[in-house]
């Protein structure tokens, strides 16, 4: 029997939507859904682990936004490019489904504006990238 791993699959433009994830050939889904040839994982609080394109910053990818502010809310002041997939980990490593409490805090993590310490993080780690700093300072 196949489990079906839920996750979040988060865009540079905005869209978030949830996205079943085949559990015996998750990697194979997860380079399909990002777009990409190899990724890497970002390790967020609460078990929360986001895929991300290995090679998003080399080539090409748009820079992801909402990802990169989510990753800065949960605990991981990264830059991320391409789409990104947001799932959960066992402590042993293991790729699962979202929790309803995780779903919860990614949910309340894109709600709410960030605080100026998110900002301020934010601002600091894009600061090679200066067209997005502007932006940023409007938030």
């Amino acid at each position: 029997m196949t489990t079906a791993i839920r996750s979040i699959k988060i865009t540079p433009t905005d869209t978030i939507t949830t996205l079943n994830l085949d559990e015996r050939n998750i990697g194979t889904d997860i380079c399909a859904a990002i777009g990409c040839r190899m990724f890497d994982v970002v390790g967020l609080v609460d078990s929360i682990d986001l895929f991300v394109d290995d090679e998003g910053l080399i080539n090409g990818s748009t820079l992801n936004l909402p990802a990169t502010v989510l990753a800065h809310r949960l605990g991981s002041p990264t830059v991320i490019f391409g789409t990104a997939i947001a799932v959960s980990v066992t402590p042993d490593g293991e790729t699962v489904g979202l929790t309803d409490s995780q779903l919860t805090t990614i949910q309340k993590a894109f709600a709410q504006k960030p605080d100026a310490g998110t900002v301020d993080a934010l601002v600091e780690s894009l600061s090679p990238f200066p067209t997005v700093v502007g932006m940023l300072r409007n938030i």
